[in-house]
């Protein structure tokens, strides 16, 4: 398998501020499922859905979960199986590009506040570009990347997206090594 063909998601753990821009609100009409009839106006405004170190748009870590719900569309909020099969709380949050484009991105909630937020849509990515669908060769182009392996994954770090790390799928031989160089 090339370097070029290994694929990544997103994940990010830690905080820097960064300024975003405001992303306009939308309108969105559906049914109302209860009666079948009707309709339900949402206004949605969570920010853009670019990656930056310290969240996406108004989902960024350290925010509690209620300003969070305040702001953004949250459809799921529940436990599931975290980290080492640990029960953590998480939450859905759906995003819009436009009012045809939307996908959503799933915050880990520890003491009611973000702690980290995981992406698996390729609608999301950092201002140079960088997200689900990124080769591995674009990402060693990074300033100092180290790859590392932590539950049975194996990830792609860099100083350059502070607190962001890749995860790679189909990692390949050598992976099971643990903490690597760029060679």
């Amino acid at each position: 398998m090339t370097l070029s063909r290994v694929r990544v998601l997103v994940s990010f753990l830690a905080v820097v501020g960064c300024e975003t821009k405001r992303q306009p609100e939308y309108k969105v009409v559906s049914l109302d499922s209860a009666t079948g009839s009707g309709e339900i106006e949402l206004t949605i405004s969570c920010g853009e859905a670019i990656v930056r170190d310290e969240g996406i748009g108004k989902l960024r870590i350290g925010t509690p979960v209620d300003s969070i719900a305040a702001s953004c569309p949250v459809f799921r909020d529940t436990t599931m199986i975290g980290a080492e099969g640990m029960p953590a709380r998480k939450i859905a949050v759906l995003f819009f590009r436009d009012t045809a484009v939307r996908d959503t991105v799933v915050a880990e909630i520890v003491n009611d506040t973000v702690w980290r937020v995981s992406i698996v849509s390729a609608l999301f990515r950092t201002v140079d570009s960088l997200g689900v669908g990124t080769p591995l060769s674009r990402l060693l182009q990074l300033k100092n990347p180290r790859g590392m392996t932590g539950e049975g994954k194996f990830f792609v770090a860099s100083p350059e997206h502070c607190g962001m790390s890749f995860r790679l799928t189909n990692a390949g031989p050598g992976a099971e090594r643990g903490d690597l160089d760029r060679a």
